[in-house]
């Protein structure tokens, strides 16, 4: 039990990228709270208690200030800075657990703009989100940021320990940020503060401090208050909180902070404290909204996919040197979405244009999904609007971000000299015509495509399946070897054979057994093991798709009261869950090097579900994708596609962004066990074999069954199964009180003997998120296997590519193992500079620049 001698009042604006108005309005209203922050605390000059102190409580806005301010203004808010007035946060804005650790890097990147202005940045602060990737907290440190506030809105959801308290939050290398779990911001409102209701406030903060006073687990004499709510325009009305305060209360005095003197104040008490450090994810509770939107969820999926694509290709290609003479690639004459690039960007244009759907994905992955007025007026026009926005941050990145790509794979496969067993005409020596190919302008009008190219934009060699689409009319499917770096050419593959009706189909590795009335496949056999690898005592079949309602008589108080109590204090409701079934029978196809075996079904909700599962000749990967139709329904409703595992007593790896966990074990303690939004992939680990698993599209999983609305403290896992959760609308505001996802969902898993390993989880992960590049091709390949670029060692250390405007490929490097290592980049060919060994700690990250330095 302490005494509370002292009242910090932090200022600021929660920063909703919309959700009071429309995120078109919002973003550049914010940075005009810049200059209207300056103004207020120039319109105040005094230094005492009641001063006008402000935090910034995310970067992005003062970033944007800073590129269109002049110098005078630059220079009004580094003086504001400096006098501790004013404090600049480093978090880009209030982020989900969508982005990864590329997205990260990118934001954090942009902090180097506070740096060239004299800003300092020591400072995290979230708020209304309930949780954060683990990996966050080596990329704060990376950045220079060892303290992180978090003004957790506990809304469907709960925090990691009694609101407020700090604790030590340790990254997976080891490195700490001292956290402030502080109370919800939105008190700042709540308690009347932030309009000045000083006889309101006094009785808030009053039964607040009484409250901390009695805690025996609260060792610090200083109590922190918000005064801030959702996109508040600022004012100075609060001061009068303090004057009126400091007049009743001269024994504990109330002052004005920033968030950077409030943490060195708390963060010396917590030390003396000996305060408690903890270690693992913070798992949101707030990411089932991911599942609210999983259509154009996956479209921001893709786009970022896209935009790696670009950056690798672009910068293999300006290694290399492209645009040289008979290396230039070819171009096309409309403008058209199959087509080739109509012209090539100069390097600020990549440069640029990159940086732009970098922008576009953060603000797609920041944590304002719908408006206020999503549930109470799902139809309005308000609410349409914000949806749209929200939606064309994910749409406008895969535009831009699939064009770069485009462009990029036309000028890496014309770059640079003729290698060995090039043609530059690009017919490839093995090249078989196409069979029946229509003339399709991929590259060049008019011209016959009749070979398939494959980049693969990764550190090592890669043997996976690629579709491509074939003369606009078809996919292919093909299995492609393809070197580090570097690229491939396949013939046309003839259209697949339908070989008629069957329940199995069989390779040398796999034997599959599908029953239409389970929803799925009921045996899996791995052949070499000759071990089942899906869970019989499940009711349903791996692939199955499983629709979860709430009974319409249920007497929960989420359906006869308010959607809000979806809560942890009020668990449950029960629900029904129900698997898709059919009766027709499963159609195998054949083609080379695969066989697919597909089936239809359909359950309530859902009318109409294709599945297909596809095995190859050439790996272990098995593939399988589920095309749904989900018309809208408004209504408590929850979509899966099951994956029961027969893996007893199972640990689960899941690959969050930075880090892989082990959930449970590895979490913050009261942090979402019921459900987890990962980047790409989940290891399932078994004591003498497992899976390693994965999806494409979708991010949120529940593990070892479904657990919806257990509010669980410990995860109960009665086996291996993985439940992909696709949809759901289980939210009171923001996200959309509607249901829908038709699309196509895609997954790929693969079982291990033995152990699964961390690394095993996040290599499937990246390769996922960077899969190999393939498209029907006609124009001049002088690229024919290595590109030129190694990374070693490629088993140990992912690799980034980016091309930046100095003409310069910055190689971001990540070890993705607990040890310390060196890494190698090297360009094995003349004309390239900047290869060099780095070291890498344990998780470390580091950036190797190389250049063209002729051509």
């Amino acid at each position: 039990m302490s005494a509370i001698r002292s009242v910090l009042l932090l200022g600021h604006t929660h920063h909703d990228v919309g959700y009071t108005n429309s995120p078109r309005l919002v973003d550049d209203a914010h940075r005009r709270i810049v200059s209207r922050v300056l103004d207020l605390c120039d319109e105040d000059p005094t230094e005492g208690d009641d001063a006008f102190r402000w935090t910034f409580e995310v970067a992005r806005p003062v970033l944007n200030f800073l590129r269109t301010a002049d110098e005078r203004e630059v220079q009004r808010l580094c003086r504001l800075v400096a006098s501790g007035r004013i404090s600049v946060t480093g978090g880009y804005l209030n982020m989900t657990q969508l982005p990864s650790d590329a997205e990260f890097g990118a934001a954090y990147d942009r902090l180097r703009e506070f740096a060239i202005a004299g800003i300092p940045v020591r400072t995290e602060q979230h708020g209304d989100v309930n949780g954060i990737a683990w990996g966050a907290v080596t990329a704060m440190r990376d950045a220079g940021i060892d303290r992180l506030l978090m003004a957790l809105n506990p809304d469907h959801g709960r925090a990691p320990f009694r609101q407020p308290t700090g604790f030590w939050w340790e990254g997976p290398r080891g490195d700490r940020v001292f956290t402030w779990l502080s109370t919800h911001y939105g008190f700042g409102e709540e308690w009347g503060i932030i309009d000045g209701d000083v006889d309101r406030a006094e009785r808030h903060i009053g039964e607040f401090l009484d409250e901390l006073a009695a805690r025996d687990d609260y060792p610090y004499d200083t109590a922190l208050v918000h005064a801030a709510n959702d996109n508040r325009w600022p004012t100075a009305l609060f001061l009068d909180v303090v004057r009126h305060w400091n007049t009743r209360h001269p024994d504990v005095r109330m002052r004005t902070a920033t968030v950077d003197e409030a943490l060195d104040l708390l963060a010396a008490q917590a030390r003396q404290a000996d305060v408690p450090v903890v270690r693992g994810e913070w798992s949101d509770w707030w990411s089932h909204g991911h599942g609210s939107t999983a259509r154009d969820v996956a479209v921001y999926r893709e786009a970022r996919s896209l935009a790696r694509a670009a950056a690798a290709t672009l910068g293999i290609a300006a290694l290399r040197g492209d645009g040289e003479g008979d290396g230039d690639p070819a171009l096309a004459t409309v403008l058209g979405y199959r087509r080739g690039p109509v012209r090539l960007r100069s390097r600020s244009e990549i440069a640029e244009r990159l940086g732009h759907v970098d922008e576009q994905l953060l603000l797609y992955g920041e944590h304002t999904w719908g408006s206020w007025e999503t549930y109470s007026k799902p139809h309005s026009t308000f609410s349409h609007s914000h949806a749209n926005a929200k939606a064309g941050f994910a749409y406008d990145a895969y535009d831009w971000a699939r064009d770069l790509a485009v462009e990029g794979f036309f000028r890496v496969l014309a770059s640079g000299p003729v290698d060995a067993g090039a043609a530059p005409d690009g017919t490839p020596p093995d090249a078989a015509p196409a069979d029946g190919a229509p003339a399709d302008a991929t590259a060049t009008d008019g011209a016959a495509a009749d070979m398939i190219a494959v980049f693969n934009p990764t550190e090592r060699e890669r043997t996976e399946p690629v579709l491509v689409e074939i003369a606009g009319s078809r996919l292919a499917r093909v299995v492609a070897t393809v070197p580090a770096f570097g690229s491939a050419v396949l013939p046309v593959p003839a259209a697949p054979i339908e070989r008629g009706e069957s329940r199995s189909i069989e390779t040398d590795r796999y034997r599959v057994r599908v029953d239409p009335a389970r929803g799925g496949v009921v045996s899996l056999i791995d052949l070499r093991s000759d071990r089942e690898l899906v869970d019989s005592a499940i009711g349903h079949g791996l692939g199955a798709v499983v629709v979860e309602t709430v009974p319409p008589d249920s007497t929960h108080p989420m359906v006869t009261r308010n959607p809000k109590d979806f809560h942890p204090d009020h668990p449950g409701p029960e629900f029904v869950r129900t698997a898709a079934a059919g009766d027709a029978e499963p159609v195998v196809l054949e083609g080379d090097g695969f066989v697919s075996i597909a089936w239809e079904s359909s359950v309530a909700g859902v009318p109409s579900i294709r599945t297909v599962l596809t095995l190859h000749s050439a790996t272990e990967a098995i593939d399988l994708e589920v095309g749904l139709v989900k018309p809208e329904r408004f209504g408590p409703e929850s979509v899966f596609v099951a994956f029961p595992f027969a893996v007893d007593g199972p640990e689960f790896l899941l690959e969050t962004a930075g880090a892989v966990y082990a959930a449970d074990r590895e979490q913050l303690p009261d942090t979402s066990k019921d459900w987890y939004s990962i980047q790409h992939a989940v290891g399932v680990v078994g004591a003498d074999h497992g899976i390693v698993w994965g999806s494409v599209d979708a991010p949120l999983v529940q593990l070892g069954g479904i657990h919806t609305g257990e509010w669980a403290r410990v995860l109960v896992a009665s086996g291996g199964s993985v439940n992909s959760w696709l949809m759901n609308n289980l939210h009171f505001t923001n996200f959309q009180a509607r249901q829908e996802g038709t699309g196509t969902y895609r997954y790929r898993f693969f079982p291990r003997e033995g152990a699964v390993t961390r690394e095993d989880v996040r290599v499937h992960g990246r390769d996922l998120l960077d899969p190999l590049l393939a498209r029907q091709y006609v124009g001049p390949v002088r690229m024919r296997g290595r590109g030129g670029l190694t990374v070693e060692p490629a088993d140990r250390v992912l690799a980034e590519l980016r091309p930046l405007e100095d003409g310069s490929v910055r190689v971001r490097l990540r070890n993705i193992t607990g040890d310390p290592l060196t890494a190698t980049v090297d360009w094995d060919r003349p004309g390239v500079m900047g290869g060099r060994s780095v070291p890498l700690g344990a998780l470390g990250v580091a950036d190797v620049h190389l250049r063209r330095t002729r051509g």
